[in-house]
């Protein structure tokens, strides 16, 4: 057993698994009774004559507190993390079983214009698809899957949060990684635009082998040639599949496979749009069945961060663009705003002008780090043979790097230890014997 997946465990092995003392389908209507009978008794409480004998005052406060601690049982018992709150669609209870996170996107949203409509399918929609009327659509998923749908607040993805990714990996950990989960995997309905974000951050933070699948599409459902539908199985069907075990977090689009880690949005309209630009894909779906290109490994600089040391909402770290006349100002507005770290987009392979380099060494002895990466979408952003006041995010994009650094800070690292997170690993592959013609006096 790996320690980051023993660390998560510790807080739930304790527990012993929850078993409904009558069965779940009543709680609604025992809720509702309790309640019930918590209004007429404190009703009759408040309005019962004076009286020496306070027997029926006793009587009647102790059955409507009852009441009211049975309807809150009742009401909360089945919060997210219990271990029998998940609700199984299936027509088979031998078949593999997957989660479904459902956080909206254009994979659930149909076009009130045409079906030609791939420009404004999200407006005026009063009855939007969901991932119930998803898996009646390509009801195919469960000839191959039993499945369990987890909606979160729908929004259109350029308004979720950070709070998303950490609120699904939790809840995974808590149902799959156990060592006595049967639940093979999950995957994530979103939105294309902040996709790669979320699955970045659930791939960071994900305690054990079992595979979260990120999944979108480009066109919205009943359009002509959707690609919701198939993304949709071909998810499933990557989820479920022991080859999927051990590669972290993934995004399945197009008939691709993608490591979450690398992987990010490339074109703004076509539905091939989730690459990994330089890395390339991991494997490619046939009749709906992944086959990768290699076994598992390990992504070179992938770091895990223990949601067990998090506590509330992730710290603010802005993203700011570099450009010729770059207002550096905005580096210290940025701060003053509540940031507690900033990621810019560098220059070629992660530039600063004069301005910038000063304001960062500034931020640096403030003890707030600033993260550079570059601005073209491939190549590095390396480090320097000589480290100074800024970091570098080698080969990770500027939202990934954004979400690692609120990471790094929610779960306290310090200065020296965020810049081994971002360069350690490129500094020890480059930085070595046979270069230390950068190090003469050594």
């Amino acid at each position: 057993m790996s320690s980051p997946y023993a660390s998560v465990k510790a807080q739930f092995s304790t527990l012993p698994a929850f078993t409904p003392p009558v069965p779940t389908a009543l709680l609604p209507y025992i809720a509702f009774f309790t309640l019930l009978t918590f209004f007429i008794l404190s009703f009759m409480f408040t309005t019962l004559p004076r009286s020496k004998n306070i027997v029926p005052e006793l009587g009647t406060a102790a059955i409507a507190t009852f009441a009211a601690i049975a309807r809150a049982q009742a009401s909360q018992v089945f919060l997210p993390g219990s271990a029998d709150s998940l609700e199984w669609i299936s027509r088979n209870f031998s078949l593999p079983k997957v989660i479904i996170y459902s956080t909206g996107g254009t994979i659930l949203a149909a076009s009130t214009y045409s079906r030609l409509d791939n420009l404004a399918y999200g407006e005026h929609q009063t009855h939007p698809p969901t991932a119930r009327t998803l898996i009646d659509e390509v009801d195919e998923v469960l000839d191959i899957a039993q499945v369990a749908i987890v909606t979160l607040p729908p929004r259109i993805s350029n308004d979720l949060t950070s709070q998303y990714f950490v609120n699904i990996s939790r809840h995974f950990s808590i149902h799959a990684c156990r060592a006595d989960s049967d639940i093979a995997g999950a995957i994530v309905l979103h939105g294309t635009s902040t996709l790669a974000e979320t699955i970045f951050g659930i791939d960071l933070t994900l305690p054990c082998s079992k595979p979260i699948v990120a999944v979108g599409s480009m066109r919205p459902q009943r359009a002509l040639s959707s690609d919701a539908y198939l993304n949709f199985y071909q998810a499933i069907s990557t989820a479920i599949s022991p080859s999927s075990r051990g590669r972290g977090a993934l995004i399945v689009g197009n008939d691709h496979i993608t490591s979450a880690f690398f992987g990010t949005k490339a074109h703004a309209n076509n539905p091939d749009t989730f690459m990994a630009l330089e890395q390339g894909h991991l494997g490619y779906l046939f009749a709906g069945q992944p086959y990768y290109f290699y076994d598992a490994a390990r992504p070179t600089g992938k770091q895990f961060f223990d949601l067990s040391q998090v506590e509330g909402d992730l710290p603010q770290v802005d993203i700011l663009y570099g450009h010729i006349e770059f207002d550096a100002d905005l580096m210290y507005a940025s701060v003053k705003l509540g940031s507690r770290g900033i990621v810019i987009v560098g220059m070629g392979a992660g530039d600063l002008n004069a301005a910038g380099d000063v304001a960062a060494e500034e931020l640096a002895l403030r003890g707030i780090p600033v993260i550079v990466s570059a601005r073209p979408y491939t190549g590095s952003s390396f480090p320097r043979p000589h480290p100074d006041s800024k970091f570098k995010t080698n080969c990770m994009s500027a939202e990934h790097a954004r979400i690692q650094l609120q990471l790094c800070l929610a779960t306290g690292m310090k200065m020296e230890a965020i810049r081994e997170a971002f360069e350690g690993p490129f500094r020890r592959a480059v930085y070595n014997e046979a270069t230390r013609f950068y190090y003469p006096a050594r």
